[in-house]
């Protein structure tokens, strides 16, 4: 196509004047992918765009400054195109409100274990109601909470049931985790619990193949291992289930820095592929036949590439598998075609192809964690490469097994360090010196112990033989947990911080890829941004007040930072996500039973709650009773009830339920200066398609 298009191009005009009609058509490209976000038909501006964009680009595709200069451009349109395709395939009906009790009807296309009973995803869901439908377009794949005494059925099984749904989750604070935007791009429609005994309407043979599989290996894991924390771990390592590990067990695992091996990420790739390939390798090179008249490298590349892709389907297609499998897929093409694939260029592949076809991935955290760790560990090694290899060889076994322990540092080094800022915002804590010790033992006994004992049992499995590899993982298992248990009471195991803006994680990101693309020692001017973002996020701004999407539930910051929630019992998941992301420096409960509390701004009757801050006077208002008073006396006032503007007009803000159903949980800022910043959970988010939010609600 593009000899065809150069010649006709440059009859046109000539290659000076050819840079003139750039600028207006990037522009207009660039502006072309933009609104494809927002108008329908939803692709045909972007592909306008991206076609256009290509025909420009053409002439010039020998002109490498040239193609490298306008490249941003097409790559924009590209993005843009590619994330309102990815809105427009997986878009489907969303539950608005909470439903009467439905009788439903669906296949099972996923069944997850739960501390407390199981969770199935319905699929095809018909609804079989005499009443009317709560909605007139109802969703097709809901999340059901069996009952607890419900036995768990196969994947594939057609199954009745009658249960309670509920609308999608938003946010429970403005810049907190959307469980709307991941349940949408997942497909899923409504969530809710069964109320009645679910009945199997058609039973599947095995159920889905993959899916039986995995609750074949998990069965025998559990029946070979006589401790249950280590079978659990041991299946997490397989396939990434931890929903059977204790509480206390995982929350050790986590502090001590070694969570990243029970979620499926390059190592338990690297591992299966690894030990395919050099089990394959091995066996076709003791057959002097083959090995003597076929590539067996080549072939065995073929074999654990095939092997990697079986294991994803296995596992299921996480963020950091696919993205591991991409690699690992490009690696031994690069093998069969005699090639060095270990550079960034193999990282930038995998990232360019998941986010092409999935470009929601790109603010999860599996996606940015998996790319900050490898982009990192590349630019590290490519770095020192001579220093690793200089004579190694030539070196005694002691001296090898020493750079093995440095290797091992090192790598955990470098990669706690490029994910911190990522495990900050995400998770509000990252693993200290401590978590170096801690994988310095699990990260080798897991890779040359666990995964390849674990891996032969479940070979041997059909056999009947995998008591004694079993056994052997266990006891690594333990030997592993052993270790996290005494680092996880080391004092600053962990390091712990509040929420902080987004902006600043980008402008960390921004100066930690600085440092892994250049080579030279320009690249250490990517540490000013990194430093700037270390340091901005302690001053980031504290709630001053915190209200839930329903009105019932608030906090308020006393003088000294304590925030004091109004009710221990209500909303305890949206208190718990409060109390990680804004209760430093700490936190408390008030209760009208016990009383005004020493020290706080916060006094309550039958009426209302005052609040007073920062020569603000903030009424928390129950009853309508006390609107009035309140209202005349209150510069702000928050409520849960209907309340018009000409009840409450002399308060300059006002919000009640209208307000909180229409915008969501809301976050009060008060300035030394007087100012009020309000941020809500809708403006944060703005119109998107994932939410039922509606937007046309204004407040005179």
């Amino acid at each position: 196509m593009l000899p065809y298009i150069e010649p006709l191009w440059t009859s046109l005009l000539k290659q000076r004047e050819r840079w003139i009609l750039w600028i207006p058509v990037a522009i207009a490209a660039g502006v072309g992918g933009y609104f494809s976000l927002h108008f329908e038909p939803p692709l045909w501006a972007g592909l306008a765009a991206l076609g256009v964009l290509i025909a420009v680009i053409a002439p010039f595709y020998r002109n490498k400054a040239a193609l490298l200069l306008w490249l941003p451009f097409f790559l924009m349109v590209l993005g843009f195109t590619a994330a309102q395709w990815r809105t427009w395939a997986v878009t489907a009906p969303v539950l608005e409100r909470k439903t009467y009790p439905l009788v439903l009807q669906g296949q099972v296309a996923a069944v997850d274990a739960l501390p407390e009973g199981y969770r199935i995803v319905l699929d095809g869901v018909h609804y079989d109601t005499e009443k009317r439908p709560p909605q007139e377009v109802m969703p097709a794949t809901v999340r059901i909470k069996l009952k607890k005494s419900s036995l768990p059925p196969a994947a594939g099984d057609v199954v009745r049931l009658k249960a309670m749904l509920l609308p999608l989750s938003p946010p429970v604070l403005p810049g907190a985790y959307d469980f709307q935007r991941h349940t949408f791009f997942s497909g899923i429609g409504a969530t809710g619990f069964a109320i009645s005994d679910m009945e199997i309407i058609t039973a599947a043979d095995k159920g889905f193949f993959f899916d039986f599989l995995r609750r074949y290996i998990r069965t025998h894991i559990k029946d070979g291992m006589e401790n249950s924390d280590a079978a659990a771990i041991t299946i997490a390592l397989l396939d990434g289930e931890d929903k059977d590990i204790s509480k206390e067990t995982y929350d050790t695992i986590r502090i001590a820095g070694i969570a990243h091996l029970i979620a499926i990420s390059g190592l338990q790739i690297t591992l299966v592929t690894g030990f395919l390939f050099f089990a394959v390798r091995a066996l076709l090179a003791s057959i002097p036949y083959i090995a003597l008249r076929y590539p067996v490298k080549k072939i065995t590349a073929f074999i654990a590439m095939c092997g990697a892709i079986f294991y994803m389907m296995l596992i299921g297609s996480s963020i950091s598998a696919e993205r591991s499998v991409i690699m690992v897929c490009v690696v031994m093409t690069a093998i069969m075609l005699d090639r060095d694939p270990f550079t960034l260029r193999l990282a930038a592949f995998a990232a360019a192809a998941i986010l092409l076809f999935q470009p929601e991935n790109l603010f999860g955290p599996g996606f940015q964690m998996s790319f900050a760790a490898v982009v990192a560990l590349i630019a590290f090694y490519e770095s020192t490469r001579e220093w690793w290899s200089r004579d190694y060889k030539q070196r005694r076994w002691f001296a090898r097994a020493g750079l093995y322990v440095l290797g091992s540092m090192a790598t955990t080094l470098v990669a706690t360090m490029a994910t911190a800022a990522f495990a900050l915002y995400h998770f509000l804590r990252t693993p200290l010196f401590p978590g170096l010790i801690a994988n310095l033992v699990a990260v080798p006994l897991s890779s040359f112990v666990t995964m390849p004992a674990a891996i032969t049992g479940c070979f041997l499995m059909p056999l009947g033989l995998e008591k004694i590899p079993l056994k052997i993982a266990e006891w690594s298992v333990i030997v592993i947990m052993k270790t996290a248990e005494t680092v996880s009471q080391w004092p600053h195991a962990v390091y712990h911080v509040d929420a902080w803006p987004l902006w600043v994680l980008v402008m960390m990101c921004s100066g930690g890829l600085w440092i892994c693309l250049w080579r030279d020692k320009i690249r250490w001017l990517g540490m000013l941004p990194v430093l700037a973002g270390v340091m901005l996020i302690p001053l980031t701004p504290r709630a001053d007040i915190l209200v839930s999407a329903d009105g019932k539930l608030f906090a308020v910051r006393d003088d000294s930072g304590i925030l004091r929630i109004s009710s221990g019992k209500a909303q305890k998941f949206a208190q718990q996500i409060w109390i990680e992301r804004e209760a430093e420096p700490g936190y408390d409960f008030w209760s009208k039973e016990n009383g005004p509390q020493e020290g706080s701004p916060l006094s309550c009757d039958e009426g209302a709650c005052l609040y007073r801050r920062k020569g603000h006077l903030v009424s928390f208002v129950k009853e309508y009773t006390v609107l009035a008073q309140d209202c005349a006396e209150a510069d702000i006032v928050i409520s849960n009830l209907y309340i018009k503007r000409d009840m409450c007009p002399q308060p300059k803000l006002l919000f009640d339920k209208i307000a909180f159903r229409y915008r969501g949980a809301h976050a009060l800022y008060f300035g030394d200066d007087g100012a009020v910043t309000v941020r809500t959970v809708d403006a944060e988010r703005g119109d998107r398609p994932w939410s039922a939010q509606h937007h046309d609600f204004i407040r005179e």
